[in-house]
């Protein structure tokens, strides 16, 4: 039986009270909407479709993400990238209730990320979001009338996977470069990176007693020690020469760590290197091309490094052609060591056997990250 009142604010409440159903109560400021509202709710009760509103107008997603924060992201393996995609998600639709969050609103926040980050960030936050719903709806009993938002919206079409590997003489700069810095991580990082094909966060988490240089084996495990990406308590790694003498010449720190740096740390190495090897090679062309003109490089070099002064109109037309001609250290993420581990280890090792060393648990995956050169590959036939 429904029932429509006027409260003393003005407003109206309208309440909905049937046998084997919760009572429902909505305040609207007018009464035809109240009244409205009041027969939509007793025709689904008639035809067995109605579903509580009452949780999830009364949950902000806001609060989701919070439960999910404190909840679910510590059970996850990496967890910091998740909880800052999930506080930028919640900036944006954080004071919105969970039934107003409509397909149509992710959709335009959808099309306004892709204009300043690639489709495979916005796939990954759009699934943060239908995971906060999923929650909400099958572990916090929070009922959702109008369904997941996401299942009403297309996800972004994502690019072919990478690709990139070291070219040319890319390995043997990076090694001169990273020999120089002050510490030894960084170098034994990227070693045992393209030597064992780890992943970042199994490189970081590597303890020396699970270092067996006799045997040439190392024990991967993911995330402070815990289960690696794909679920395995541990993946023994067979070690190389290369890896074993790497390994050796590293001193002992106190942590008892392998390599005793933080991701952060790896990561704004990482990007300073690249950025400075990419910055001496393309000043290295440059030079050649200016002396070529006649122009005295040297002079132009400073002029671009320090800013003292405006470099000439064929310095810059040139730099911008080497810019785009030369993609030495272009787009080289840490990642895609990875990559070039596995394409090398393909060369010597058994699919079988690969899938033992990277962890992975179908061929596809392994193709996904198995890139020959056509060259070596023409090599093979002979």
């Amino acid at each position: 039986m429904a029932s429509v009142k006027q409260r003393l604010s003005g407003t109206w409440q309208a309440k909905v009270r049937r046998l084997g159903f919760p009572d429902q109560s909505k305040t609207f400021a007018r009464k035809t909407d109240a009244e409205a509202w009041a027969r939509a709710v007793e025709r689904e009760m008639d035809v067995g479709s109605f579903v509580s509103r009452n949780k999830a107008e009364n949950t902000t997603f806001g609060e989701a993400v919070d439960r999910y924060l404190a909840e679910v992201v510590p059970k996850f393996r990496a967890q910091r990238q998740p909880t800052s995609m999930l506080l930028k998600l919640k900036e944006r639709f954080g004071e919105y209730s969970l039934v107003a969050i409509q397909p149509s609103m992710l959709a335009a926040y959808r099309d306004e990320r892709l204009r300043a980050v690639g489709p495979q960030t916005v796939t990954h936050e759009l699934g943060l979001v239908n995971r906060v719903f999923k929650a909400c709806q099958l572990d916090w009993g929070i009922p959702l009338p109008q369904g997941i938002p996401t299942a009403g919206i297309r996800k972004p079409k994502l690019p072919p996977g990478r690709d990139r590997r070291l070219e040319g003489d890319e390995e043997a700069i990076l090694l001169r470069s990273l020999g120089q810095l002050g510490t030894p991580w960084m170098k034994a990082a990227f070693v045992l990176a393209v030597e064992t094909a780890a992943r970042r966060s199994e490189l970081l988490s590597l303890a020396w007693q699970e270092v067996d240089l006799t045997r040439r084996v190392a024990r991967i495990r993911g995330v402070d020690g815990r289960a690696t990406k794909n679920d395995q308590r541990y993946r023994d790694v067979p070690l190389s020469t290369r890896a074993v003498a790497t390994l050796a010449q590293l001193p002992r720190s106190t942590t008892g760590r392998v390599l005793p740096i933080t991701a952060d740390a790896l990561d704004s190495a990482w990007d300073r290197l690249i950025a400075r090897c990419r910055r001496e090679h393309v000043h290295g062309v440059l030079t050649r091309k200016l002396e070529e003109q006649g122009i005295d490089a040297a002079r132009e070099i400073r002029a671009l490094v320090y800013k003292k002064r405006a470099p000439l109109d064929m310095t810059l037309k040139l730099l911008a052609e080497v810019e785009r001609m030369e993609i030495r250290f272009l787009d080289l993420h840490w990642h895609d060591l990875r990559h070039e581990a596995v394409s090398r280890l393909a060369e010597r090792l058994q699919m079988h056997e690969l899938m033992k060393v990277t962890g992975q648990k179908t061929a596809k995956m392994v193709a996904r990250y198995y890139h020959p050169r056509a060259e070596d590959l023409a090599a093979k036939l002979g």
